[in-house]
Formats: C-alpha cells, structure tokens, sequence
C-alpha cells in the first residue's frame, strides 16, 4: 500500500511506500532519493528533513530493502539510496545481508549508510561492502545534505572526522609523538592558521567559510596555500603529515580520501 504524506500531516505506516511532497518539482529537474529504515518515527524525521532541503527533491522512504524491491518496478530509477541502521554495526550479519542484496538487485545506484556509529573499522567495512557514502550521525545537518550531494554528483564520501580521530589516536598512544615542522607552520598566516586547525578538526569547506564568516572559494584558496606552505598534496596529508605508520584499515580509509570528492 502506497501512503502519501502532505505537510499538514503523515498518514501511519509501517510498512510500503511513503512519498513525500515535491514542491516547485519541474519534470526532468527532480532528485529521488529511497530512504530505508526500519523505525517509523526516524523514518518519518528523516524524510521531511531531506524534503525540506530543496523544492525539487523527491523522497520515498521504505520499512526495509524488500519493501523496495518489492516496489521498484513502479519507481523511476533513484539517484541514491539512504540505508539508515542507527545504532547497528556494518558486521552485522542482518545489515550485512541487508546490504549485500541492495548491491546485487540495484548495484548501479549509489548506496549511503546512515549509522550511529563512526569507527573506522565500520567505514572500511561498508567501502569493502560497496557502499559508497558514510554518514554518521553526528554529523551536523549541512554536513550530511553535502555528502549526499558529493554522492550523488559520482563522488565518494568518507567523513573526514574519522580520519582526523584516527589520528589523534595514534598521537595519544604509545610510542614517538607526531612531531611538526615547525618552520613550516610558521610561514602560515594567521588566517591560514585557523583554516589550519579546523581542516584538522576534519570540518569541510563549507563550515569552514561559516565559523570564519569568509567565502566557501576564499576557503579554497587558503587551503591551496596551505598545501603548498606544508608540501602536502592533498588536505587529508595536511592531517596526518609526519605521522607514523598506519594500520591497514586506517590506510583504506586515507586511499579513500584521496579518491575525487571524498572527504567531507
């Protein structure tokens, strides 16, 4: 049973389709993306947060990856589907299972795990599994609208902040500290400086450009300089220069970030 959803109030369900409104959609414009998960409420809270965003994106949220495929012979083809687990490990054999059939009944739509957790384990496990976002969940809500985007424009997301963690793991932990060049850091501005600090805090372009009141290109200009002052090739080496060695899950995760349009 197919149940549409209006502004004004959302029809119970729990299981079958819930479409939500489309506002200002212009045939041939629109975006469509399958939202699964399994708890109604989040179903619901997620749904509406993802229509909010923009006038021309259409959602369609589903109980479980069989109610989808059970239906998607009258869908169109989705631009992405959001698979939210919540609290959930990737290890799981059900959300193992779960992901596995998506990859093999709908394996050319990118796939985006929405989980509760951010340990890099769990991220190298869906990349091996085919996913190709990872949102946690404590991402702000601009953060996560970016990645979807990043996705759907054929990127790669990883969150950043896990490789950042990653990091400051290691520096925490036994054995020689991360040692800076800090003659290098000294050629930094003061401006290039606090972008410095927040690209190792694992913050993307856009909130960057936010907290320092300056333009998302403005950032991007600073950061080229950085790069350049550090002798780093790309912003995930700007985070983790001089570091020992890594740990092979950790070196999956930063071949990732290298991939286009990878770190968020």
């Amino acid at each position: 049973m197919t149940t549409v959803a209006t502004r004004g109030g959302v029809p119970p369900s729990s299981r079958g389709l819930e479409h939500e409104p489309h506002v200002g959609h212009q045939a041939g414009k629109s975006m469509l993306i399958v939202l699964i998960d399994r708890r109604p409420l989040t179903r619901q809270c997620i749904s509406r947060w993802l229509q909010e965003g923009s006038a021309d994106l259409r959602v369609v949220s589903v109980g479980s990856p069989a109610d989808l495929l059970d239906t998607s012979r009258s869908l169109s083809a989705p631009n992405i589907i959001i698979f939210s687990i919540g609290a959930a490990s990737v290890r799981d054999p059900d959300i193992l299972g779960k992901t596995t059939l998506l990859r093999r009944h709908m394996s050319r739509i990118p796939l985006v795990l929405l989980c509760d957790r951010d340990d890099v384990e769990e991220i190298v496990d869906a990349f091996e599994h085919g996913v190709r976002g990872y949102i946690p969940t404590n991402l702000e809500p601009s953060e996560a609208a970016a990645a979807l985007q990043c996705v759907a424009a054929g990127g790669t997301f990883v969150p950043a902040s896990a490789v950042i963690k990653l990091v400051q793991d290691r520096q925490s932990g036994p054995g020689t500290p991360i040692e800076h060049d800090t003659s290098a850091l000294r050629r930094l501005t003061p401006r290039e400086s606090e972008v410095l600090a927040r690209l190792r805090q694992g913050k993307p372009n856009k909130i960057i450009a936010h907290e320092l009141q300056i333009t998302e290109n403005t950032v991007k200009v600073f950061v080229r300089r950085i790069l350049m002052k550090l002798d780093a090739s790309n912003r995930t080496e700007v985070a983790c220069q001089r570091g020992p060695e890594l740990s092979s899950s950790s070196q999956a995760i930063l071949r990732l970030t290298d991939e286009p349009r990878a770190v968020g």
